[in-house]
């Protein structure tokens, strides 16, 4: 008898193990757009699909039952909505704001160049095997999502990449905003104006009343987020920043949820189904460590790349070189919104920028503002002295005062000692000191601990304020007028 085909087990990884990476350009991720739930889950599927050895040309397979089975969805959805998701996303654009020179312009960019599906109406035992759509790429949208996932260089590009797993849970509002936050995970925060949200989600017109917006998008969003993803945004830590009475922008704090979080809320094997498990190191080839040029990158991306115009490479070189600290970028970007603003730049806006950056240029506003800066902090120097000279002169009259009142009534010394082993917390203090030397405390000691001789004098003058009325009298006043001065500067 002829040995049938021996079939090789080349190990037990499930499908499961496997992450999907949806790796989108930061264009894209603040790009204008709103998919529904169906498109959502389509677009995201295909992006998930597309690898770095894809040719331009590929078309890609999208299988219903890959997608039932990826966002965990119900036997009782059909094709049906897979098929109209890819019909809808055919005649959809996204719309990408761009500089040219120093002017902002805007682009709208198709996604779907063509759509293969199966009709409606079909039937037949076999009808599974025809429930997928083949779908190609538009090349206008390529850069922002094959490009990059073929570079994956953050050298040349700014992108955003998660675990698919992440969002199949979220609603199209909550996709989004988890995925604005992920682009700023390593920060810790991100601000965002609420014009520019409606923006990006296409609802100008809706919501006019920011406690509705706030409730139905916002905080709706953020306990999905919470509650199914990678990141934790604390709701009582979301800052709501005002410009008059209106919101007018927020502030998110961004906490990453450990391995172990990960897989619990996901209910994996803690050595299985996690994106890097956890006890490897992550791949070199996909390791990606957040630099100092990194941080200043994101913190001045708005102006210099968005405004300015500036090409994200050449800014990140710049910073790549460690030549260049926050002083002097800010320092550049407010010679280069000067010069802009009288007339003064002959040539391009971004280059203007860059010999800024590199030559340190400065103007009389800049060097005012310097020699402000540094009579400023001659000023706080100054105070500061005066305020550790008068809270020395204060400390060194009580005591004299104490002194005085403790030499002719002994009895003083003991009533504040006594006060003091009448408060329940202070007990305990004393009584912890008692058993580490063995035995009672006696006057001596309590003269010699640092933290009890304050707690003595502090009671002493409570219970004789009217003889310390005209130390404070003399003193506060000067204190007070110094700390003010002092905190003056310190806002400004």
């Amino acid at each position: 008898m002829a040995k049938g085909k021996r079939r090789i087990k080349r190990g037990s990884k499930k499908r499961g193990d496997t992450i999907k990476l949806v790796v989108k350009s930061n264009e894209l991720v603040e790009a204008r757009y709103m998919f529904d739930v169906w498109e959502t889950r389509f677009f995201l599927t295909l992006i998930a699909s597309i690898t770095k050895d894809d040719a331009d040309d590929k078309i890609y397979r999208i299988w219903f039952k890959d997608i039932k089975k990826n966002f965990q969805l119900k036997s009782n959805q059909s094709y049906h909505y897979l098929r109209e998701a890819a019909i809808s996303m055919a005649s959809k654009s996204v719309y990408i704001g761009w500089m040219n020179d120093e002017f902002r312009r805007g682009r709208m960019h198709r996604i779907i160049r063509f759509v293969d599906f199966l009709e409606d109406g079909q039937t037949g035992a076999r009808i599974a095997q025809q429930e997928y759509v083949d779908v190609s790429i538009d090349k206008d949208i390529k850069p922002y999502l094959l490009d990059i996932k073929k570079k994956f260089d953050p050298s040349t590009t700014r992108y955003t990449s998660y675990d698919l797993r992440n969002v199949i849970k979220l609603k199209p509002y909550g996709t989004r905003i988890y995925e604005l936050l992920k682009q700023f995970e390593f920060k810790g925060f991100r601000t965002i104006k609420v014009e520019d949200l409606k923006d990006m989600f296409e609802i100008t017109n809706e919501y006019p009343r920011f406690s509705n917006f706030y409730q139905k998008v916002i905080k709706e969003s953020i306990n999905a987020i919470n509650k199914h993803t990678d990141l934790n945004v604390p709701l009582d830590k979301i800052e709501k920043i005002k410009r008059g009475r209106r919101v007018h922008a927020l502030r998110f704090k961004i906490e990453s949820k450990s391995k172990q979080e990960v897989a619990i809320l996901r209910g994996d094997n803690l050595e299985q189904g996690l994106l890097f498990p956890l006890d490897k190191p992550k791949p070199k080839s996909e390791e990606i460590v957040i630099t100092e040029a990194d941080l200043l990158f994101a913190e001045y991306e708005e102006v210099v790349v968005k405004k300015f115009g500036v090409t994200p490479s050449v800014f990140l070189k710049m910073l790549n070189t460690g030549n260049y600290n926050k002083t002097q970028i800010e320092q550049a970007i407010s010679v280069t919104r000067r010069a802009k603003f009288n007339q003064e730049i002959s040539k391009s806006l971004p280059g203007f920028f860059v010999k800024s950056l590199q030559e340190g240029f400065t103007d009389p506003q800049e060097e005012e503002k310097k020699q402000k800066q540094k009579d400023t902090e001659k000023q706080k120097k100054r105070l500061k002295s005066d305020l550790i000279a008068l809270q020395s002169e204060l400390s060194q009259k009580i005591n004299e005062r104490i002194r005085e009142i403790t030499t002719e009534n002994h009895a003083v010394t003991q009533r504040a000692i006594d006060e003091m082993q009448a408060n329940p917390v202070i007990a305990t203090l004393i009584q912890s000191k008692e058993q580490a030397k063995g035995s009672a405390l006696d006057l001596e000691d309590y003269r010699q601990d640092e933290q009890l001789r304050a707690m003595v004098i502090s009671n002493i003058v409570q219970q004789e304020k009217a003889q310390f009325e005209d130390i404070f009298a003399h003193y506060n006043p000067k204190i007070n007028r110094v700390g003010e001065g002092l905190k003056r500067l310190e806002r400004d």
